[in-house]
């Protein structure tokens, strides 16, 4: 043993005379006594085996070439070995590699079968946009024939009914009296296809957020209705806090609260009471989201009435078609309240007992929906 391979191995020259097996791992100490001593027996020379030695601090691969001799006093075996340390790096390397670049492949395999399938949904997808992009201009289209070119004969109606109640000496008290209902139904009748026509505008309308005075919007809403009936009292503040949102979306929406009160009022109570409050509150601006939470500040509007409430699903008063074993009509107005507060990312409940009147509680966000993000 030469002192390059005595120095790399931590021993010195009194190993010379012992065992090649003394020096070898474990692992490489049965490869020799099972493969590599028969098969130098056998072939007297091998290249490129491979023994692992006891090092100082690790074991240390060895690639040897090895060539067996006979003398006059036995079999010599000649063996030249080099150390391949770096080669077993780089093996674990290239091994490495191999496993990344197959699992790679793999992974790719699955990106292109998502891809194909997200293709797939995109088609889909495009498929039901332009099947809902036709539904929506049929819905716009009827929209347009019901809330417009239906009010030219209901004012015609008006006009004609208008006309002959002018000259009313002429006419039965009886036919005048008929007369008089075709004018109120037909003025009914224009009044729920502008609300109507409201409605539909409001899906693509942007908002103008203005600072809102409670009490001026409900001041024009009364003033707009052009009631002057004096069975009907309306309490609201006379100061509350500012809060921002549509002027006119506003007033179209306690326009709609008093005229369905009004529909809806008791026959035996008498007077129809109106009561609005405000305060300020906190709310929970994710009202949709689970296990989100960003609080706000909001405004809650109530607003209560002494009419004839209702014993149903409080969910169907904001529909279009009520139809229950109360109601049973076509109705735009709360539908049409229910879009504009939501329109202003808030929202509006109904609650009643049937004979004890009907309670609106509704919040709006206090700020622009800017200074919310």
């Amino acid at each position: 043993m030469n002192a390059e391979m005595r120095l790399k191995l931590g021993v010195d020259s009194t190993v010379i005379g012992r065992s090649i097996e003394d020096l070898l791992t474990v692992g490489s100490r049965i490869f020799f006594q099972t493969h590599f001593y028969p098969l130098i027996k056998m072939q007297k020379s091998v290249r490129e085996i491979f023994l692992s030695f006891k090092g100082p601090d690790d074991s240390i691969p060895v690639l040897l070439n090895v060539e067996a001799t006979q003398t006059e006093g036995g079999i010599e075996m000649h063996c030249g070995g080099m150390i391949i340390s770096n080669r077993n790096r780089f093996e674990k390397e290239l091994m490495e590699a191999k496993r990344t670049a197959e699992q790679t492949l793999a992974e790719n395999a699955e990106l292109t079968a998502v891809k194909n399938a997200l293709l797939d949904h995109q088609k889909e997808l495009e498929f039901q946009l332009r099947k809902l992009k036709s539904l929506k201009e049929q819905q716009q289209e009827i929209f347009k024939i019901i809330a417009h070119d239906l009010q030219e004969p209901l004012r015609k109606t008006v006009f004609t009914g208008n006309f002959l109640l002018a000259d009313s000496q002429k006419i039965e008290s009886g036919v005048a009296e008929k007369l008089r209902k075709i004018m109120s139904y037909s003025a009914q009748m224009r009044e729920m296809l502008l609300t109507l026509q409201r409605y539909e505008e409001l899906e693509n309308k942007n908002l103008s957020y203005d600072p809102i005075q409670l009490d001026a919007v409900v001041q024009q809403a009364i003033r707009e209705l052009n009631s002057s009936d004096q069975s009907i009292a309306i309490t609201y503040p006379s100061r509350c806090p500012i809060f921002y949102a549509d002027q006119r979306l506003l007033g179209h929406l306690f326009i709609e609260l008093i005229r369905n009160s009004i529909s809806n009022r008791d026959p035996e109570k008498g007077n129809l009471k109106i009561d609005i409050s405000m305060i300020e509150t906190q709310k929970n601006l994710f009202m949709e989201s689970s296990d989100k939470y960003q609080y706000e500040k909001f405004v809650k509007i109530t607003y209560t009435d002494n009419g004839e409430g209702f014993l149903t699903d409080s969910s169907l008063v904001f529909q279009i078609l009520q139809k229950s074993a109360q109601f049973n009509k076509v109705s735009i107005g709360m539908a049409f309240c229910k879009r504009i507060v939501e329109k202003h990312m808030g929202t509006i409940m109904a609650k009643s007992v049937k004979g004890s009147g009907v309670g609106y509680t509704i919040f709006f966000p206090a700020n622009r929906p800017s200074d919310l993000l």
